[in-house]
Formats: C-alpha cells, sequence, structure tokens
C-alpha cells in the first residue's frame, strides 16, 4: 500500500460492481469497470457533482444543514446542548454504542454528518469536516464480510431506502461484527437533506431481523418527543411557510418547554416509555454463518450517481 493512505483503503470497493480498488495517480480505480475515484484533500469520493443523493443538498433543508456543518456556531451550538429538546439520560444505549466505538476497527460511521469517532471511517454525502468517504449508504463502497462495525445515528429516516442500507450494512460486516443505529419514533418532520420515515420498536425488529442478538431501547424519551413536539406545533400554528420564522418561534418555544425533558429521567424507566418514545436504538451482531439474502443496489440509478472516469 503506498505510503500516507490509512489500511482501510485496502477494504475499499467499487460502489456499481463491488470489485476491488487499486491506488492510482489520480485516486483509486475499480478493477472492473475501470472507474476512477478520485481523492481530495484524503476524502475518497464516490458520488459526482449534485446528482443522487447530493441534488438534495440544494433544498432549503438541504441548505441550511450544509451551512450548519461548515460554518458552525459556537454559541449556538453551547446552548443546545442545554437548551432544546435533546435529552438522552440511561446507560443501555450508551453501552451499545461502546460496544461498537470502544471494539474491534475499523468500523464504519454511516452518515457522519460532522461527528468524529477514533477509529471510525466516516462516510457522507458530502465533504464536511471530518469525512473520510463521499458515498451514499446505499451502496456502501467496502467489500464483503470486510467491517468490524458499523455506527450510524439518526441517519435511516433520511434515505430513501432504508432496506438497502440495512442489507448493505449487513452486507460488509464481518461475520459476529456488531453494529448500533438510532432512529426516530416520535419526531417531528426534519429534512435534513430529506425525511421518508419513522420506526415503532416492532418496527426496528423486523427491518434488522437478518441481525442477531437483537436489543431495542429507548434513547430519547416520551418527555424529549413532546418538548419535540410542542415546539414544532407553536411554528405550524404561526401559519407561516417554512423556513420564514421558524428559527425564533421554535426557538423562543423551546427556551419555554426544555425542562420537560429533563423527567425522562424518569419516565424512561417506565414499562411503557417507549410507545412515546422520540428515538429508539438497535443493535445486534452479524450472524456467524449464512444471512438472508441480500438486497442488491439499483445499478441503473448507481451508475447515473457515482463519481469517476
Amino acid at each position: 500500500m503506498p505510503p500516507n493512505r490509512p489500511h482501510w483503503h485496502e477494504l475499499l470497493a467499487c460502489p456499481t460492481d463491488r470489485a476491488k480498488l487499486e491506488p492510482t495517480g489520480e485516486g483509486l480505480r475499480c478493477g472492473g469497470c475501470g472507474r476512477t475515484f478520485p481523492i481530495r484533500d484524503s476524502v475518497v469520493h464516490f458520488l459526482a457533482g449534485d446528482t443522487g443523493p447530493r441534488g438534495d443538498l440544494v433544498s432549503v433543508d438541504g441548505t441550511a444543514m450544509v451551512r450548519g456543518y461548515r460554518r458552525p456556531s459556537r454559541l449556538v451550538g453551547a446552548l443546545r446542548r442545554v437548551v432544546s429538546s435533546e435529552y438522552f439520560p440511561g446507560s443501555d444505549w450508551r453501552d451499545a454504542k461502546n460496544r461498537v466505538v470502544h471494539g474491534a476497527r475499523p468500523y464504519l460511521v454511516v452518515g457522519s454528518g460532522t461527528s468524529r469517532y477514533p477509529g471510525g471511517v466516516h462516510l457522507d454525502i458530502d465533504d464536511f469536516p471530518g469525512v473520510d468517504l463521499v458515498g451514499t449508504a446505499e451502496a456502501l463502497p467496502f467489500l464483503d464480510d470486510s467491517l468490524d462495525g458499523a455506527l450510524s445515528e439518526v441517519v435511516l429516516e433520511h434515505v430513501e431506502r432504508p432496506d438497502v442500507v440495512i442489507a448493505e450494512t449487513l452486507r460488509v460486516l464481518k461475520p459476529g461484527a456488531r453494529f448500533f443505529f438510532i432512529a426516530p419514533f416520535l419526531f417531528p418532520f426534519h429534512g435534513h437533506p430529506s425525511d421518508y420515515r419513522r420506526w415503532s420498536r416492532q418496527g426496528l425488529k423486523a427491518d434488522f431481523g437478518a441481525f442477531t442478538d437483537l436489543e431495542v431501547g429507548i434513547h430519547a424519551g416520551p418527555c424529549s418527543a413532546m418538548v419535540n413536539l410542542l415546539t414544532e406545533w407553536a411554528y405550524v400554528v404561526s401559519g407561516m411557510r417554512f423556513p420564514r420564522g421558524y428559527t425564533a418561534i421554535k426557538g423562543l418555544a423551546t427556551v419555554l418547554l426544555f425542562p420537560i425533558k429533563f423527567l425522562d429521567a424518569i419516565v424512561n424507566r417506565f414499562p411503557e416509555a417507549h410507545r412515546l418514545a422520540a428515538t429508539l436504538y438497535v443493535t445486534g451482531r452479524k450472524p456467524d454463518g449464512p444471512t438472508r439474502a441480500r438486497v442488491p443496489p439499483v445499478l441503473g440509478e448507481l451508475s447515473r450517481d457515482v463519481g469517476g472516469s
């Protein structure tokens, strides 16, 4: 392997035909279809231009997301750690996440945004700060059975084909490797850059049924959900059209209501708290033996989206 290239480059594969990639002077070249995927500022690019999921970044929500990732406000970030609907008490979800983050490496962080985890390979649809791979979760650019773990936090609702994302996660994990996903249940629409679905506890168990040792639990509970819904309700009844006035109205409502979320430290322990949870986590591992049939990416669409020459 050429110097200054991370060892996980050896695990990369063409997202179209899953053939192994070889380094060239321009980037990484597929030995099957012949495409070359450029490397710019140490980031491998598997998506071209504004095609496919990158096209969503030009929407109102997508533009706001990109601006927040590329020019984050320290003041807003500090305030949101307290004055927000986000509160995640409990140790079960943290323990499950740590089994991936502090387990074997490398592991994949799907839809990482600007999050950065030690030992993780970070994938998103744009080269945000900290991203290692620009690609789509519906066609992961890795060889079969190559990764030691997978982590994804509130990303599944933003992809059009979450079933393919789950199947791709199953494909790239080594037998016995663990995953940890967070998905929304009772949560307002949030197009960052798109928003398609929600999951109940039963839904997560069904959709991740090809994995073993499944565990589903509460990440953010009913009180966090109520803060989210009531602050969003305040904006809806204002009669305005998004994004006009959204930040001011939702922000003011959050200032008034955010203390409610701290009740989740108690409420999350109630046996039926999952019925109103804001977000749920699901974790498990890839079986050691044969797995269910895998869902392939839509190659016709993929060929228009991936970069290369």
